[in-house]
């Protein structure tokens, strides 16, 4: 069932996914954007607790859909080449991506840094969302 003219809030549950950091917060869908929240704990295998940074080509995907929703704006994580850097194990880091708006209808999203990912690319899939599940959030 569409849902029009609403800015909608999803807490997303632990995905099936071997990915676990950075780890989904939530997902805000509004008429002029889509954002995913994001929250990073420095793994313990860096000395410094290792680096984070986000390519400019990561897209929003509908599965069934083949229609890219581009990336326009990362809040608290360098576009590549830049990278933040750690100083130790125990940093951690909030980030948000913006990307272009996707309809406001159930779908399962999928998130693409690199079509063809290494273990640093942060590629997310399968993130369910249901209008009727979403929280309104008032502007």
């Amino acid at each position: 069932m569409a849902v029009k003219n609403r800015s909608l809030l999803f807490e997303v549950p632990n995905l099936d996914t071997p990915k676990q950091n950075p780890k989904i917060l939530r997902v805000l869908v509004t008429n002029e954007f889509t954002r995913i929240d994001f929250g990073y704990t420095t793994p313990w295998y860096y000395e410094k607790g290792g680096w984070i940074k986000i390519s400019s080509k990561t897209y929003l995907q509908i599965e069934g859909i083949t229609t890219k929703y581009c990336l326009k704006e990362a809040v608290g994580i360098p576009i590549a080449p830049k990278r933040t850097n750690f100083k130790s194990t125990k940093d951690w880091q909030f980030f948000s991506l913006y990307f272009e708006s996707i309809p406001q209808k159930d779908c399962i999203l999928n998130m693409i840094e690199a079509e063809k990912p290494t273990e640093n690319d942060f590629n997310y899939y399968g993130i369910v969302l249901k209008m009727e599940e979403g929280i309104e959030i008032l502007e």
